[in-house]
């Protein structure tokens, strides 16, 4: 999936497409957004909070987390 300003985005439970960090757009805490996921290209995208969610790359390393 694109979104229409060329961010790769993709849903939980599918593939990633390129290997880097990659956020999710929903959390459970909307005050505090969810860190950043470094994905390798083939990894199933995971839920958040037990929920499906959307990825799409993150370019803010201060969200970044080594999990």
């Amino acid at each position: 999936m694109t979104t229409r300003r060329g961010t790769l985005a993709i849903r939980s439970g599918e593939h990633c497409p390129e290997t880097g960090w990659w956020q999710p757009l929903q959390s459970e805490d909307w005050d505090r957004p969810a860190p950043s996921r470094f994905m390798g290209q083939g990894f199933v995208m995971p839920n958040v909070d037990g929920a499906s969610t959307v990825w799409v790359q993150s370019g803010n390393a201060r969200l970044q987390t080594d999990y």
